[in-house]
């Protein structure tokens, strides 16, 4: 394999951001690891990620939610056909209706502690060996300035994505070789926000391609932005 080849896995591929970071990434001495539960989107992106030529490209269908250890332990075998991990966006995550804790469904906030944070754990400790192989790895955290700003309503996504923040400076703290990025992001123009705020213009929020660019180059180019926290 090239010296100078860069994999990284990236979960939530299959839309908004995530396909963002994907079609930036999607360069000649780049691989990509796209892991997402939506296959059939994975399949449409894969599809016009391979027209541009590169051929670098690996699909890992896997539902976050309700992941068991098993899917798990057939991540890290597809893993070891990789010499090493260049870099790991935590991007997927679900955000259920806002509500306040006093009326926040009980299984709901399981579901989303355990795709938002608990899932992820699974993933940091699936791909650390990899990520320990690589001269300097990124473990990059997608957040949300909602966390920081303690906005009310956020619920389980809230206090999961500070648990994310907290993990990702742990695994950095652990092991000096991974630079750890958080990316507080401002609200986005993307499906997701849609759902929540149907009567919101669009146009009023920061594109996905957009937020996807500055979290490269603030990674990769160790840029600084002041949504974004390095460690």
């Amino acid at each position: 394999m090239d010296s100078k080849q860069k994999t990284y896995l990236i979960t939530g591929a299959a839309h908004g951001l995530g396909r963002a970071l994907a079609e930036q990434l999607n360069q000649a001495n780049n691989q990509l690891i796209l892991l997402d539960k939506d296959l059939k989107a994975l399949n449409k992106l894969y599809d016009e990620l391979d027209a541009k030529g590169w051929k670098n490209i690996y699909l890992f269908p896997m539902d976050l939610a309700g992941s068991a250890q098993a899917e798990f332990e057939q991540l890290a075998e597809g893993l070891s056909g990789f010499e090493k991990l260049d870099g790991l966006f935590l991007n997927a995550a679900i955000l259920p209706a806002l509500t306040p804790i006093e009326h926040f469904d009980a299984l709901q906030w399981y579901e989303v502690m355990q795709t938002n944070l608990n899932a992820n754990f699974h993933l940091i400790q699936t791909c650390l060996p990899k990520l320990k192989q690589a001269d300097q790895a990124w473990l990059v955290c997608i957040s949300d300035q909602a966390v920081q700003n303690n906005q009310a309503y956020y619920g389980a996504y809230a206090v999961a994505k500070a648990g994310l923040e907290q993990l990702t400076r742990l695994v950095c703290t652990e092991n000096p070789s991974i630079q750890g990025l958080i990316a507080r992001l401002p609200a986005l123009a993307s499906h997701l926000r849609s759902k929540l705020y149907p009567g919101e213009p669009p146009c009023q929020n920061e594109t996905v391609e957009s937020a996807a660019q500055r979290i490269i180059e603030s990674g990769l180019k160790a840029q600084t932005y002041s949504d974004i926290e390095t460690l």
